[in-house]
């Protein structure tokens, strides 16, 4: 038998924040919008930092598009310097890291340093030996129907947290027409331990087999939804299962 990790695993999962989007429209009502949705991203901080986690993860979509003012870009970036724990993001269809990627320019001195961007769009993984966790995930170029998020994941590592991201569309088929999709197939067969989604703006629970994966849905008022508003906590404590939770988010 494999060997498995000896130490337990907390992570705080976010995406689909969506800052600075124009269809919040001009004026007050705008405004007082815009500045919501940034609240809810300081409060996934909050949260992370109150339960000290592991790990925060961001699975894509933290800006609405690639047109992100300097105030914005320098108020994400801020926020995410204040986690107490490494911070791993990748770009989701609406950042997506193509030809006019708001990332392309960011050097790694512009970064914060607990920030970990994945923008290979092969994929790559990062190990976390102090957490005995790897994690696997690749950037989004294009939002079509041949990328697939799950596409070329290497085999879980015996004695770590194996942990993937994933920004597209859960689907039990891929017909060819639905953008990015995940299929329950792709899911059970990575024998991860767990898979964080991105792209779904609320919170379901899309496990497979022993592999579990969710969506941890939106943390910003976007929607006028009682799924909106949330993350997801995920707790990895050797010989358990892994534990799902989802945490309100109050901007």
């Amino acid at each position: 038998m494999a060997p498995r990790p000896r130490r337990p695993l907390s992570i705080v999962h976010t995406s689909d924040v969506h800052l600075e989007t124009d269809s919040f429209g001009s004026g007050t009502g705008g405004e007082a919008l815009r500045e919501r949705v940034r609240r809810s991203f300081s409060g996934v901080i909050v949260i992370a930092n109150q339960r000290r986690a592991d790990l925060l993860l961001i699975v894509g979509d933290l800006f609405d598009s690639s047109r992100v003012s300097e105030g914005a870009l320098d108020f994400a970036l801020g926020e995410i310097a204040r986690a107490g724990m490494p911070v791993v993001m990748i770009p989701g269809n609406h950042d997506a890291h193509d030809e006019r990627s708001l990332y392309a320019n960011l050097g790694r001195g512009l970064l914060p340093r607990n920030l970990h961007l994945i923008l290979e769009p092969g994929g790559t993984l990062l190990d976390f030996p102090e957490l005995e966790t790897r994690i696997w995930g690749r950037a989004l170029v294009e939002h079509s129907p041949d990328y697939r998020p799950l596409g070329g994941m290497p085999a879980p590592a015996p004695g770590r947290w194996n942990i993937a991201m994933a920004h597209g569309l859960f689907t039990e088929e891929s017909d060819g027409i639905r953008s990015s999709p995940i299929t329950p197939v792709e899911i059970e067969a990575s024998a991860y331990d767990y898979v964080a989604l991105g792209h779904i703006h609320v919170f379901g629970d899309v496990s497979q087999g022993a592999t579990r994966a969710a969506y941890c849905g939106t943390p910003a008022p976007l929607y006028a939804s009682d799924n909106a508003g949330w993350v997801a906590w995920i707790n990895c404590v050797p010989g358990e299962p892994v534990r799902l939770e989802r945490l309100a988010v109050t901007p």
